[in-house]
Parts: structure tokens; C-alpha cells; sequence
């Protein structure tokens, strides 16, 4: 036993107990405290203890964290808030351990959201810089400097990411201090298998230069066959982090103050911190959300949900305010698209009402306004005054849709000769300086696929070189597509237009600045494209054997600075 663990074993061995060897911290359940002449207040039913020992597959002190509920084995919930507690408890006991740059504190996963992130801590007598290296069998080295979540100079906290699972990793760190010399200490580990059994190395094509692509961690969302996981790749196509959900997928992930906002549930959000802590949750009592959320400036999440009282389906926009935790239903698009609901039916042999199929959001503070894609029309709609008083202020679409209706009025007045869009995806609003007011870009992956089961009766053409191909067919081609808009003019136009695989549902673009993310989900591959739309390298993330019922909902790169990760 090392002189820590001797430590570990005599610091915690007051409060709990030693079985076999290790060590275990029992964390009592919170009292509420008495009032002088107030009826006694029993403690809550659940005992939670948290127990805590060393990582077998390591050759230093690893240590890992579990939960016991009321005797038997807590379920991998880490997003149960008095689990959360519990653990957090448990580390600061770990904590009056000794520890320094040479022989830091290091748990493996202690909160349950990131199944390979290692939270590491350690004393300092300055602040300072922690750079650190992993290094893994057939794979380009991961180094990146990790974030310090401890204001104060006299110690380090920060989560090192980027250990491989299942595979012997070897973590070197060096701890530069803003007035001393470096100290190095380096750790070797065989990381657990990679809880969603997935790939950890996917097929990369470089078409281009490698050393192009952006800076950043690329998170596949939604994987079908893997739904309650989001697994991050970097630009070599090597797993560095895994997200464990709750049976629903992440829609995408934001950033409000120190956290990362993110869907765990169909109807919960969590925030998490930088170590992985939940340090919030928001469940969404009466709806369920789907595809898509944006943040506000002012913290407030614009979600796309489904109200589970009414009979149709993904309709309504949801804001969730962050700071209260107060929630309400703020627009409801059968009431702003009445007349034209009227013309929809129930479809498929569960009389499922999808009639407009809301895919994404993007909300903008010009007018407190949200830019909404319907797969189901193949339309794109801006809502003005989304808190206030809601109202459609435009459509972009096939006009013979909406012919008759009282929405036909708000359709914008295409200018150019190009055909419109089919069941696209990731609509993004992109304002510019350089662009009149009243004019911005809008981007999107354009699936070019044709359906409207809504609306069986409906006869007219539909746009050019749209599919009605429901697969991800190779003679076939989807697009990322990008509009002009003048609201002043009442108009839009295609500003560029670039061929991806084709996916006729699901799929993303993201813009980067220039460069580009598109993912075409049923296809199973993702792209990083230079800024003249060339590919730079592709990734393919399917398994051997039929893929024809998998994807991938969404591919977005992040960067994680300031949050993971500080530097260059």
C-alpha cells in the first residue's frame, strides 16, 4: 500500500470504515434543521453512502467513487442530484489527502457523465499551467492544457479528457507555475471498455491536409443504435469522451455561464460543469422535447417540444428559464397555423398528427425571434416576439403548399431561378456586418427528400431534384445550402450550394467560421470541408453488417475552451 492510501485508509477511518483494503466514506443524509419548539423533522428515507477505492488497471492511485442506496447498489444515475451530492461529499473527504504536482488526486469518472474524464487535483503554492499528454497504442498523441475550476492559487482542479476506453492509456502531465520550474508526473492506466460498446476508432479518409482541420472535439448525436450516448471523436476519429444519457439522446450542447447545457431525458436538462458535476436538472413536466434548443441571452432555453395533452406532435416551442427553473409553452403553432392545420390528417396506423415536424431552432435577439425548420412542409418559418406575443413574420417554401391558406400571404418572394428545399435540417441564421440591416444568411442541410404523409391528397410538383427515396441512396445527393434574406425586399436567394451524400432525414451542417461540419446521417459518414467547400477529411461511423434502420442524428464540432480545455 502506498504512503497515499495509507493516508486514505487513516483519514477516513473515524467517520466509516476499511473493507477489504478500501477505503469507504459514509455520507450521512441531510437533517433540516430544528426550530426551538418545532416538531422533530425525521431524516429523509433514502441512506446513500459513497465508497471509494482505487482503480485496480492503474499504476498509480486511480480512484474510483460509487453510490450504495439503502444497502444495495445505486443504478448508474449521474444525474440524480442527491447521488451527485453524495459523491461530491465523498470527494472532499479525498481531498484532505495530501497531494502536490508530483503525486496528484486523480477519480476516474466520479460523477457518471463522461465514462473516461478523470478529475484531477492537487496542492500548489502558485497559480499556474497544466499541460498533459495522453498517449495510447496506435494512436496520434492527445495534448491539450486543461482548465483550472479552482480560484484559488493554492490548488489545481480541472478534468483531464481524452483517455481511450478499453486500452492501456499513459497520461503525462506537467504543471508550469507562474514563478518556479515545471514538475512532471506521468500515469498509466487500462481505461473500462467504452460503456456504449461503440467503435473507438472510426474510418478517416484525409483528402486534404490534416493539419487544416479546426481545432475542436467532433460529438455524434443521436446514434441510433446507441440513442442514450453521445460520443466525441477528435479530428484523428479516435473516442475521447463519452456522454452516458438517460435513454434519450443529446439535441445539441450550449454553454450558459460556466456550465454545459444539455438534453439527458425526454424531458430533462442538466447543466453540467467542467468537472462533470450535474449541478442542475430541469424536467419538463407535461412535454417532451425533440431535435433541437437554443439559449437565449438572457439564459433562457427555446426548446422544440411536444405538449403530451394535446393530439398532434412537435408543434410548440418550450422556454425554460435557467437561473428560476420556470418553464412554459410559448408558442403553439396550431394556433398560429390554424387554417392551414385544418387541411392536415393524422398519418400511419397509429393516427400519429405530425403535421408540421419542427426539426430545428435558432433564436436571434433581433425581435426576440426564432428561425424554426419544418421537415413536414418543407418550409422555414421566423416567429417574432417569442416571449411576448408571438406571430409568424415569414415562410420560405414551396408555395403550392400553402396555396389557399392564410398563411400564403407570409411566403417570401424567392429571387433567382433555384428550386426550393426538401425536409431540410439545421436551419442557422448568420448575420453580418457587411449586409444591409434587415439582411442576413441563412444556412442548412437540405436533405432534397419529398414526403408529406399530412397531406395525402396533395397533387402539385414538388422542387426539383427533391427524392422521394426514404434511405440514404449513393446515386443520390442532399445539399448544404445557403440564402440570402432581405426582409426589407420581402425576398431570398441562393448565396451557395454544395452536394453532400444524401440522407433523407435526420443530418446537419454546421458552420465554423468557414469551414464547414456536414453530417448526412443515414449515410453513416461526416465531413470537415475547407473554406472553398473542399472535403479535408471524412469520417465513417458505421458498423459491419445492415445499416440501413441506422444513424446519426447530428455531428457538431466544439472546441470545450474555456470549459475543458484553455489555450490555443
Amino acid at each position: 500500500m502506498s504512503n497515499r492510501s495509507r493516508a486514505l485508509s487513516v483519514t477516513l477511518l473515524a467517520a466509516a470504515l476499511v473493507v477489504a483494503g478500501s477505503p469507504v466514506v459514509a455520507v450521512e443524509p441531510t437533517r433540516v434543521p430544528q426550530q426551538p419548539d418545532a416538531p422533530p423533522v425525521m431524516p429523509a428515507a433514502d441512506q446513500l453512502v459513497a465508497r471509494a477505492e482505487t482503480y485496480p488497471q492503474a499504476d498509480a492511485n486511480v480512484y474510483t467513487v460509487s453510490v450504495a442506496r439503502n444497502g444495495g447498489p445505486e443504478g448508474r444515475d449521474g444525474f440524480a442530484l442527491d447521488v451527485q451530492e453524495v459523491v461530491d461529499a465523498a470527494l472532499e473527504d479525498l481531498k484532505t489527502l495530501d497531494s502536490s504536482p508530483a503525486d496528484p488526486l486523480l477519480v476516474l469518472d466520479p460523477f457518471g457523465t463522461n465514462t473516461t474524464g478523470v478529475l484531477a487535483q492537487f496542492d500548489t503554492e502558485d497559480n499556474g499551467t497544466l499541460t498533459y499528454t495522453v498517449s495510447s497504442p496506435g494512436t496520434e498523441d492527445f495534448t491539450r492544457v486543461a482548465k483550472d475550476h479552482d480560484p484559488s492559487a493554492s490548488s489545481f482542479e480541472g478534468q483531464l479528457i481524452g483517455v481511450v476506453p478499453g486500452v492501456e492509456n499513459t497520461v503525462t502531465t506537467t504543471w508550469q507555475p507562474d514563478g518556479g520550474e515545471p514538475t512532471e508526473f506521468s500515469f498509466t492506466m487500462t481505461a473500462p471498455p467504452s460503456a456504449s460498446g461503440d467503435r473507438t476508432t472510426l474510418d478517416r479518409t484525409v483528402v486534404g491536409d490534416a493539419e487544416e482541420l479546426t481545432e475542436g472535439l467532433f460529438a455524434v448525436m443521436g446514434l441510433k443504435r446507441h440513442i442514450d450516448y453521445t460520443l466525441l471523436y477528435d479530428n484523428a476519429g479516435v473516442l475521447r469522451a463519452e456522454f452516458d444519457l438517460e435513454s434519450y439522446r443529446t439535441d445539441r450542447l450550449e454553454f450558459y455561464g460556466d456550465t454545459m447545457v444539455t438534453t439527458v431525458g425526454a424531458d430533462k436538462v442538466a447543466r453540467i460543469d467542467g468537472l462533470g458535476r450535474v449541478v442542475a436538472t430541469h424536467v419538463l413536466d407535461g412535454y417532451e422535447m425533440h431535435h433541437d434548443f437554443d439559449v437565449t441571452d438572457d439564459g433562457k432555453l427555446v426548446i422544440l417540444a411536444t405538449e403530451t395533452a394535446k393530439g398532434s406532435v412537435e408543434d410548440v416551442l418550450v422556454s425554460l428559464d435557467l437561473r428560476t427553473g420556470a418553464y412554459e409553452k410559448t408558442v403553439d403553432f396550431t394556433e398560429l397555423l390554424a387554417d392551414y392545420k385544418s387541411r392536415t390528417q393524422p398519418q400511419g396506423p397509429n393516427g400519429v398528427d405530425d403535421w408540421l415536424h419542427l426539426n430545428s431552432v435558432d433564436w436571434s435577439p433581433d425581435g426576440d425571434s426564432v428561425i424554426v425548420s419544418a421537415r413536414e412542409t418543407s418550409a422555414i418559418l421566423k416567429v417574432d416576439d417569442v416571449h411576448g406575443n408571438p406571430a409568424v413574420e415569414y415562410i420560405i417554401g414551396q408555395r403550392e403548399v400553402w396555396a389557399g391558406t392564410d398563411a400564403e400571404d407570409l411566403l417570401l418572394e424567392k429571387a433567382g431561378d433555384f428550386p426550393d428545399t426538401g425536409g431540410q435540417h439545421s436551419v442557422v441564421r448568420h448575420d453580418d456586418e457587411s449586409l444591409a440591416d434587415g439582411q442576413y444568411y441563412l444556412t442548412m442541410f437540405d436533405n432534397s427528400f419529398w414526403r408529406m404523409s399530412s397531406r395525402p391528397d396533395y397533387t402539385a410538383p414538388v422542387p426539383a431534384g427533391a427524392s422521394p427515396v426514404p434511405t440514404a441512396d449513393p446515386s443520390l445527393r442532399s445539399e448544404y445550402r445557403k440564402y440570402l434574406v432581405d426582409e426589407n425586399a420581402g425576398t431570398y436567394s441562393e448565396v451557395e450550394t454544395v452536394p453532400v451524400p444524401y440522407s433523407a432525414i435526420v443530418s446537419n451542417v454546421q458552420d465554423l467560421g468557414g469551414p464547414l461540419v456536414v453530417n448526412s446521417g443515414q449515410a453513416l459518414t461526416f465531413a470537415e470541408y475547407d473554406a472553398q467547400r473542399q472535403v479535408v477529411a471524412r469520417f465513417d461511423y458505421a458498423l459491419e453488417g445492415p445499416t440501413e434502420n441506422d444513424f446519426a442524428y447530428k455531428v457538431l464540432k466544439y472546441g470545450f475552451g474555456d470549459f475543458w480545455f484553455t489555450g490555443d
